[in-house]
């Protein structure tokens, strides 16, 4: 039974088909085009609306290297009429900065005698699905180092920790040779660099948020400039526009001050003959339109960072790889590949996003939006400080099991007129509280037999006025960690500098700060 065009629309209720989130179209024997939806005209303007299978008009538009050749349309033909079997086909393709991903099904229509008179053809956008799973991949990535890191973390900086106390020891000790003296400033220096470059990496695995406060972007970046000239040196210049920015941001200002400074490396390296960084600070509103395409969650008030260098710019199939965790572009030995990691990482900690846009031998342009604060002056707390030189009487239990780092704090504490105990675990720790009562704790947070969070609250029960200081070189992500730091207790991360560890046991001791 032969069936004209007209016949087969009559037969199939094609209005159902504009709803549908699919491209369709009603293909006859010869493949001419009897009916088409709009679903792909309004994915892309750019195709020509020509009558054409939709697989043969994305071809046709030249989208793709690898859409099928037209000597295969013969076989498509057999398949779908002959052997009233579905067609199957996908393809990908990017257009203007966007990965495109299509499925195509062709199916035969049958009529009452079985006999195949038309096609139809399906075509699914699965673009979103496969950025979806491309972020899913991504995520899984910064997990997987995020684990790797938070587990060498804590030997790592127990290792910097004595370097860098016993290096501030000798400086107060050997104060008449200089010679000395400037070769201790290079090992304090240098366990302070590997100390910077351990906190990038343990960025990726922390969870746990920091003790943010509301302060003034345009007033960090402006102290943060000097820095930012001797960094890229005399043959880049660093414009600075702050002018639209009078909103704050709630967040680690250490933090938004490493991406400062890891994008201006960035452009420093990119920028080998010379060139111009412009740095740009911006207050905008964003709609949910703006932030459904930026992939933002929430739209309201965001203050915009942008950096542009004139540098050499990044290759279009780099382009999705340069955030994950140790990629870099750089020569061999010319990069840890942490910078951009890390600078991600603190974006997306901090609830914002950044993006990326560059062209070979143009420039790079990054763009991070961050959520401003709901106030829009911060107040600037002074930390406390107190006198290097002054003495104490309190006493204290130093619980740590790593015994060079637990001397050190002994060390350093008894200078200072403390009376010190150790302890090396948390059975030595219950053996010695029970037989004296300490003014001050110091508890490294995992212990050998246990967690130092469990050792203070059994000693909490039985001595209320009892101060607590937990300390650790792990991540906050680690469960003890943000166990102590949900319940209020002070925390001291390793590796820690002298003064620090005076200052804070001072102010537990004094009950200045707040939580225990």
């Amino acid at each position: 039974m032969e069936h004209n065009d007209e016949q087969v629309l009559n037969s199939i209720n094609t209005g159902i088909f504009d709803s549908l989130p699919l491209g369709i179209s009603i293909v006859n024997a010869d493949l001419g085009i009897i009916y088409q939806n709009k679903s792909v005209d309004g994915w892309f303007p750019f195709l020509e609306a020509e009558p054409f299978l939709y697989l043969l008009k994305f071809a046709a538009a030249g989208k793709a290297m690898d859409f099928i050749p037209q000597h295969e349309l013969p076989y498509i033909q057999k398949t779908v009429f002959e052997e009233k079997r579905p067609y199957e086909y996908s393809c990908e393709f990017s257009h203007r900065h966007r990965s495109y991903h299509f499925k195509f099904t062709l199916s035969p229509l049958l009529d009452e005698d079985g006999k195949a008179c038309a096609m139809m053809e399906v075509v699914e956008n699965l673009s979103e699905q496969h950025e979806l799973n491309q972020a899913l991949v991504q995520s899984k990535r910064f997990e997987n180092v995020g684990r790797l890191a938070s587990g060498i973390a804590h030997d790592f900086n127990n290792i910097l920790q004595v370097i860098i106390g016993h290096c501030e020891i000798m400086q107060t000790l050997i104060k008449d040779s200089e010679r000395l003296q400037r070769s201790l400033d290079v090992i304090l220096t240098s366990g302070k660099k590997a100390s910077s470059l351990t906190r990038q990496l343990l960025i990726f695995s922390r969870k746990q948020e920091s003790d943010y406060k509301a302060f003034d972007l345009k007033e960090t970046v402006g102290n943060l400039q000097q820095i930012l000239s001797r960094m890229v040196g005399e043959d880049i210049s660093i414009e600075l526009n702050c002018e639209r920015n009078s909103w704050c941001i709630n967040a680690d200002e250490s933090q938004i001050e490493q991406i400062f400074l890891n994008l201006t490396v960035n452009g420093r390296d990119a920028m080998h003959m010379g060139g111009k960084l412009s740095i740009t600070l911006c207050d905008c509103i964003l709609s949910e339109t703006d932030c459904s395409k930026l992939n933002l969650t929430k739209p309201g008030k965001y203050v915009m960072i942008r950096f542009a260098d004139t540098g050499t710019g990044i290759e279009s199939d780099k382009l999705e790889y340069i955030f994950d965790p140790f990629f870099t572009t750089k020569g061999g030995g010319k990069g840890t590949g942490l910078g951009l990691s890390t600078v991600y990482s603190v974006v997306r900690q901090h609830h914002g996003i950044i993006t990326v846009h560059s062209e070979v031998n143009v420039g790079t342009i990054f763009e991070i939006y961050l959520p401003a604060a709901d106030m829009e002056k911060a107040i600037k707390i002074e930390e406390a400080s107190h006198d290097s030189e002054a003495t104490f009487t309190d006493s204290i239990l130093v619980v740590e099991d790593d015994l060079m780092v637990s001397d050190l704090a002994t060390q350093v504490l008894s200078i200072h007129g403390y009376m010190v105990e150790t302890a090396k675990d948390i059975r030595e720790a219950i053996e010695k509280t029970s037989k004296v009562k300490y003014d001050l704790y110091l508890v490294d947070i995992v212990l050998p037999d246990g967690s130092g969070v469990d050792l203070i609250e059994y000693i909490k029960e039985r001595d209320a006025n009892a101060r607590f200081l937990l300390s650790s070189g792990y991540t906050e992500d680690k469960p003890q960690i943000k166990r102590a730091i949900d319940n209020g207790y002070d925390f001291l991360h390793k590796p820690y500098t002298i003064s620090t560890l005076l200052n804070t046991c001072r102010e537990v001791l004094d009950n200045k700060k707040t939580g225990v």
